[in-house]
């Protein structure tokens, strides 16, 4: 650790002299100064002390990571402390900075943490008054980004659209993936960006993107021929194969499913079922319906029905549920747009049934770029 208490006040490692005597702000316990010149200089427990606050099995290079950040806040005038211990919490964030004006805790995280342990750090923050940043380490950089990893650390902005920040102290290279979305057919898409963290660049950084400059339009032609390619292909996937069955039980043909499936992507990823079969399962909902009129809330009930509440969760989104909505909008949006829907006094009305293809050639000819 890199904080300890001398006589109630916090002193850092590399301030502190051999010859003083330390106590570790968690547990009060005397602590060893340790310097050297191949280790960053540090404070430790002495052997066989029992403290669950302040644990000396940091890997270096998160001892290094939370150091950067630690003194690019200070080189940049912020009010910041470092392993500041919150007794109400009984947590000790990396890295507490006051940042546009509010109270935050940077987490650098290197190392893995369930999903349920994360969703109660970053609740026992946010009651007690605190945001939280987490900061994925080199570790998260190399290895793929995943539904589970969205999950977890991503989080929202109009400017970012869903991102997931890294940092790695060795370049001292700040990246972040950004618009996160995911196609047709499941993959994860996303934009990236690096910089060196200081505090104009962070500015900079989150004022330059906007969202209007984030194309989220598919070929639409393409993406019909991929689809069509899937399904011939000798191993077709586990979802396809779901939402060919489905399709099949109502005479429908998948490869010839309306051009509106091929619409924007949506801006936030599914989760566990692909967005493919959410609109596959919603546009023969509406086709089989003996109802012209809907409100906002009936279709926006069909949409999680066909979600069936296995979208993603975000512990760091703290109006999650408006978030969730995004997508819906953004569909609706796409089927007034091919006038399957009109809007007309408070409700919905349906204007034209979706059009189902009877194959892909026949689905082709009728293509309007």
């Amino acid at each position: 650790m890199f904080v300890a208490n001398d006589h109630e006040q916090s002193i850092l490692a590399a301030d502190a002299h051999r010859e003083n005597q330390y106590t570790c702000p968690g547990c009060g316990q005397n602590v060893i100064l340790r310097q050297g010149h191949m280790r960053l200089t540090h404070f430790a427990h002495h052997a066989g002390t029992d403290c669950h606050l302040f644990s000396e099995g940091e890997t270096k290079i998160h001892l290094m990571g939370k150091t950067k950040i630690f003194n690019w806040c200070r080189q940049n005038h912020l009010a910041v402390k470092l392993e500041a211990y919150l007794p109400k919490l009984k947590q000790r964030p990396d890295v507490l900075v006051y940042w546009h004006h509010h109270r935050t805790a940077l987490e650098f995280q290197c190392s893995p943490i369930s999903y349920e342990r994360l969703e109660q750090r970053t609740k026992g923050y946010r009651i007690n008054g605190y945001k939280v940043w987490w900061i994925l380490g080199p570790t998260y950089l190399t290895s793929k980004l995943t539904l589970e990893k969205i999950s977890k650390f991503a989080y929202f902005q109009k400017s970012l659209g869903l991102f997931v920040s890294f940092y790695n102290p060795q370049s001292d290279q700040f990246i972040v993936k950004h618009h996160i979305t995911q196609d047709l057919f499941g993959k994860l898409k996303w934009r990236d960006y690096s910089f060196n963290p200081s505090k104009s660049a962070f500015n900079g950084f989150f004022n330059r993107i906007k969202t209007d400059t984030i194309d989220a339009q598919p070929d639409r032609y393409r993406e019909a021929l991929e689809l069509q390619r899937r399904l011939l292909g000798r191993y077709t996937d586990k979802h396809l194969k779901q939402i060919q069955l489905i399709c099949y039980a109502h005479h429908l043909n998948l490869a010839g499913c309306p051009w509106v499936i091929h619409a924007h992507d949506f801006r936030l990823p599914m989760g566990e079922h692909i967005p493919l079969e959410v609109k596959i399962k919603f546009l023969i909902k509406l086709q089989n319906t003996t109802r012209s009129h809907f409100s906002y809330q009936m279709l926006a009930a069909w949409f999680q029905e066909s979600v069936q509440n296995n979208g993603l969760q975000f512990p760091n989104a703290i109006n999650s549920q408006a978030y969730d909505e995004l997508n819906f909008r953004e569909w609706l949006q796409s089927l007034t747009s091919a006038n399957l829907l009109k809007y007309n006094q408070n409700h919905y009305q349906l204007i034209n049934s979706p059009f189902w293809y009877a194959d892909i050639t026949q689905k082709l000819r009728h293509f309007h770029s």
